[in-house]
């Protein structure tokens, strides 16, 4: 009898336990609120942005943090990547040395973890990924940098010949896609020194209206996102300052003699130009740079550059007219000009055409605008800078943000997607997301105050 007691007090505690648990469990997960916002079937179209790299390179332990995973995860929404063992697509940069700050090219290029997924990928961004691609590549060779001598194998591995970008997320009957591409439309003029031509935007208009129709079409919700003023980036902002400053304590110095396209093929920009960051050197030029002021022409050698016609390596590199700094590495104020005068356009393109299909569009000004000013940003107790390294939101390449970085990208959408079909989605905490860069001691970067990365190992940045 006493046994038969004991049982039944033993039974009346764990039900009354398993009833705490259930009532505890209804008051810590509330039903998520989506408002109308429907994730039954959650596509991203995109460039590198939405493929989630880093750090020049594409990898699933920075793949996990793509700002579309992390949406997926706070709506319980299914999300396949196509995901790359590490150390990812190649050229990832890896921190060499803190003091001097150096990076390193990782030669070694990782694996597709899921080629066999037996779908279409809800991540559809691709790395490189122009706004023509989306209408028309099928694959590496197809694509647009095909057409200048690049093809882009990440179109083989992401679209695995089943369709271009656009048809693969029409098959998967989307009820939710992110739309974030044109980046690259004019990006690449800007970080390859005004030399690779920026998409028209008469021809910009027409693709973008060809996308959002046959988008619409699915009858779909979409969240786009606008172009970014990259000239904010650490790519641009870090290396010209420390040239600036050291070139003004050269005796006899006028300024960086720098090419020039077309006549008269040279031209100056002098200290405080570079300072105040009327002319940009980019972080691509950081080797080159150290290089300023010596009698040199190892820019060239290293690199397997022919020494340019009447470029005479006898006389100061950077300095001379007869020695100038590379055309490639610099954007002049005509170029950043131009850079300025397009991205306004193509957002006022994207602007009024997701107006007239009533589609919501991100203005990254404020964050990125933010990120620049002197105190930065403070998201969940983190701070949060443009500044190169120890900023936080930009990765080794200074342009593609970092975990954190991305998650900050995820909240923008997920307050757009709020604010439109009335939604209560949960915000990432960002200060619960890994950093990508972790430092034991304090970054001393190189001579002229800069960072030391190889010509070559930004090469592969956007395609």
């Amino acid at each position: 009898m006493k046994k038969i007691i004991i049982s039944l007090c033993l039974l009346s505690f764990i039900v009354l336990a398993i009833i705490g648990c259930e009532d505890y469990n209804k008051l810590t997960a509330p039903e998520l609120n989506l408002g109308s916002a429907d994730f039954t079937r959650f596509v991203s179209i995109g460039n590198s942005l939405t493929m989630g790299e880093q750090s020049s390179s594409v990898f699933e332990s920075a793949q996990m943090y793509s700002f579309g995973n992390l949406i997926a995860k706070q709506v319980g929404a299914t999300y396949a990547q196509a995901t790359f063992s590490e150390p990812g697509t190649g050229g990832r940069l890896e921190v060499a040395s803190l003091n001097p700050f150096t990076t390193y090219t990782n030669p070694e290029q990782g694996s597709p973890t899921n080629l066999n997924y037996p779908a279409p990928y809800n991540n559809l961004g691709i790395k490189g990924a122009f706004l023509y691609d989306v209408l028309n590549a099928r694959s590496a060779n197809t694509c647009y940098t095909a057409n200048f001598g690049v093809p882009n194998p990440l179109f083989d591995a992401v679209l695995r010949g089943f369709g271009t970008q656009l048809e693969l997320a029409i098959a998967q009957q989307p009820t939710f896609i992110t739309l974030w591409i044109g980046n690259n439309d004019i990006l690449a003029y800007a970080t390859r020194g005004g030399l690779f031509p920026p998409t028209d935007p008469g021809v910009f208009q027409n693709q973008y209206t060809q996308v959002l129709t046959a988008l619409n079409a699915t009858g779909a919700q979409i969240v786009i996102g606008g172009l970014p003023d990259a000239l904010l980036t650490p790519y641009f902002t870090t290396v010209g300052p420390g040239v600036g400053l050291a070139i003004s304590g050269i005796p006899g110095a006028q300024g960086l003699v720098y090419q020039t396209t077309g006549s008269p093929g040279i031209a100056l920009a002098t200290a405080n130009d570079l300072i105040n960051k009327n002319v940009f050197i980019t972080l691509s030029g950081s080797d080159a740079a150290s290089l300023i002021g010596d009698q040199t022409g190892k820019y060239y050698t290293d690199n397997g550059i022919p020494v340019p016609p009447g470029v005479n390596t006898a006389f100061p590199f950077g300095l001379t007219p007869e020695n100038p700094f590379p055309n490639s590495l610099v954007l002049d104020p005509t170029e950043i000009t131009n850079y300025r005068t397009l991205r306004a356009e193509y957002n006022d393109i994207i602007s009024g055409l997701a107006s007239s299909f009533s589609y919501s569009v991100i203005d990254w000004d404020d964050i990125f605008n933010q990120l620049a000013s002197t105190g930065g940003l403070t998201v969940n107790g983190v701070n949060f800078s443009s500044t190169y390294i120890e900023g936080n939101f930009f990765s080794l390449d200074g342009i593609h943000p970092t975990n954190q970085g991305y998650g900050i990208i995820a909240n923008e959408f997920i307050k757009a997607i709020n604010s439109k079909y009335g939604a209560s989605i949960p915000l990432v905490d960002v200060s619960a997301i890994p950093g990508s860069l972790i430092f034991k001691e304090e970054v001393s970067m190189g001579k002229y105050g800069i960072p030391n990365i190889p010509y070559s190992a930004l090469d592969h940045v956007l395609f």
